[in-house]
C-alpha cells in the first residue's frame, strides 16, 4: 500500500508536532514569559521553569523580597552571556594587525 501526501500536509504535521515538544529548557524565556499573572514580578513558582533561573533565584534576588525584578532578571540574564577577548587571542589569519 503506497499513499502519497502532499508537501504541505506533511509539513503541517510537522509543524504541529515540533510545536509541542519544545521545552521552556529549549530557549531563553523572556521576563514577560515568565511573569505568568502579569504582575511586573518573577516568584520563585514562576521561575521554575527555567532550570538555570531557578537554580540561581536566590542569588539573583538582589534585594531579598522574594521575586524578581526585571532589573534583577535583566542582570541574571547578562551575567556570563559575553566575555570580552583577551589580549592573549590569536587573530584570525588576514586579520588586520592590532
Amino acid at each position: 500500500m503506497n499513499i502519497k501526501l502532499p508537501l504541505s500536509a506533511i509539513t503541517t504535521t510537522f509543524i504541529v508536532f515540533s510545536a509541542g515538544v519544545t521545552t521552556a529548557g529549549d530557549y531563553a524565556a523572556t521576563f514577560e514569559q515568565l511573569d505568568k499573572d502579569g504582575n511586573g514580578y518573577i516568584t520563585a513558582d514562576e521561575a521554575a521553569v527555567r532550570q538555570d533561573l531557578s537554580d540561581g533565584f536566590k542569588a539573583t534576588d538582589i534585594n531579598g523580597d522574594g521575586k524578581l525584578n526585571s532589573a534583577e532578571f535583566s542582570a541574571f540574564e547578562g551575567k556570563e552571556r559575553f566575555t570580552p577577548p583577551e589580549d592573549s587571542e590569536i587573530p584570525e589569519p588576514g586579520a588586520a594587525p592590532y
